[in-house]
């Protein structure tokens, strides 16, 4: 009998994570690869309200519209099944994970991209509470066992700092360190050799429009008629100093199609954030994941800040400062007209960037194979 793989996954597929989650990979080892989407019940609003740019149809994607509907169909698995599993582990999906450990399926999570983060002071936490997040707060705490939870069969992980605590984690877990999945993405790009530096690259986060603003139903961290101009302001300003135009490396998930104006007439290009950093002189960001690309290309980075993230009640502001810390870099606030020292932003710490790429990309020694291909390796190796 064909063996399987069941991708679980939350938000909607395209194009971008059929690449990126390895498909083919597994396909050409000879499984069978289906992906179910739980997005229409865990994320209402996300799958009503967000279409991808890059929408896909694959024959072998399955949507579910409810809970007992996914819990059914797996009670119903084959024993030859192995799942992928990118769902958070909360009080909504408890039942997924219970179904899945009484039918003693074995699964993979993933935390390869796990990044720098800044937890939120006590006191914040405080005032922050509700009672769903106490309830989240509470299961992430209590060891998978006394719940009745299966604990991972394998633990993907990235760099040193990628693995975080979590009930789903026990001994009986094999981690499995790889890298990143950026970091097959820069194999494929290193293999035509260096580029000739010809722009100035910003790596765009979508924060107005952000996907999960509309999923989670809160308010945007700012405004997109303060937010845009301010970052045109300091663009153009960048291109005054450098003679370099700035191309906007635009949110995987962003759909500009319609809001081209918002930054101009620059070129909005999704899809090539690895390639159009590669022949970038500089890089601006804010704290996108995608900072994997400047760190593995060795190039110098502008970190951006402006008013909204420095609230006391907003953490992106403390995020940003902590995370250009590692590269000895304070962050620029746009909202302000603020003296920068381009010499010192041209900089590269180079300590700063191994370390890293060490604590969140890949650590030495690992294997120099794609991520998937490490993970197909290993789940044929176990039998299971």
């Amino acid at each position: 009998m064909k063996r399987k793989i069941i991708y679980l996954i939350q938000a909607p597929f395209n194009k971008r994570d059929y690449k990126r989650f390895g498909l083919e990979i597994f396909m050409a080892e000879g499984f069978e690869v289906y992906v179910w989407d739980f997005t229409p019940f865990l994320n209402p609003n996300e799958h009503h309200h967000i279409i991808p740019p890059d929408h896909i149809h694959y024959t072998k994607l399955y949507y579910f519209k409810n809970k007992m509907d996914a819990i059914n169909s797996i009670s119903r698995i084959d024993s030859n099944t192995f799942i992928i599993n990118l769902i958070s582990y909360n009080i909504s999906t408890y039942g997924i994970f219970k179904a899945i450990s009484k039918r003693n399926i074995p699964y993979v999570i993933n935390m390869e991209n796990t990044t720098f983060n800044v937890p939120n002071k006590l006191i914040r936490r405080i005032f922050n509470i509700k009672p769903r997040k106490l309830v989240d707060y509470i299961l992430a705490r209590i060891p998978g066992h006394f719940l009745y939870i299966k604990p991972a069969t394998l633990v993907c992980a990235g760099g040193e700092k990628s693995l975080t605590k979590t009930p789903l984690i026990n001994t009986s877990s094999e981690v499995l360190f790889i890298h990143t999945m950026d970091y097959d993405i820069f194999l494929d790009e290193i293999k035509d050799g260096q580029a000739r530096e010809r722009h100035i690259v910003f790596l765009d986060q979508y924060v107005p429009f952000h996907p999960r603003v509309i999923a989670l139903k809160v308010t945007p961290p700012t405004k997109p008629e303060e937010y845009y101009p301010a970052l045109c302001k300091f663009f153009d300003r960048l291109e005054r100093e450098f003679g370099l135009e700035v191309i906007i490396a635009a949110h995987p998930r962003s759909n500009y199609e319609k809001k081209e104006d918002l930054f101009g007439k620059r070129q909005i290009v999704r899809g090539k954030a690895s390639e159009l950093v590669k022949s970038a002189k500089l890089v601006v960001l804010h704290y996108s994941t995608a900072i994997n690309f400047p760190v593995l290309y060795r190039k110098p980075m502008i970190f951006i800040t402006i008013d909204t993230f420095e609230h006391k009640k907003d953490k992106r502001g403390h995020r940003i400062a902590k995370l250009a810390g590692y590269f000895k870099k304070v962050p620029v606030n746009i909202s302000r007209d603020v003296n920068i020292d381009l010499e010192i932003e041209l900089c590269i710490y180079e300590e700063g960037y191994a370390r890293y790429k060490h604590d969140f990309i890949k650590i030495e020694g690992t294997e120099e194979l794609p991520f998937w291909q490490v993970v197909s390796n290993k789940i044929k190796e176990l039998n299971v």
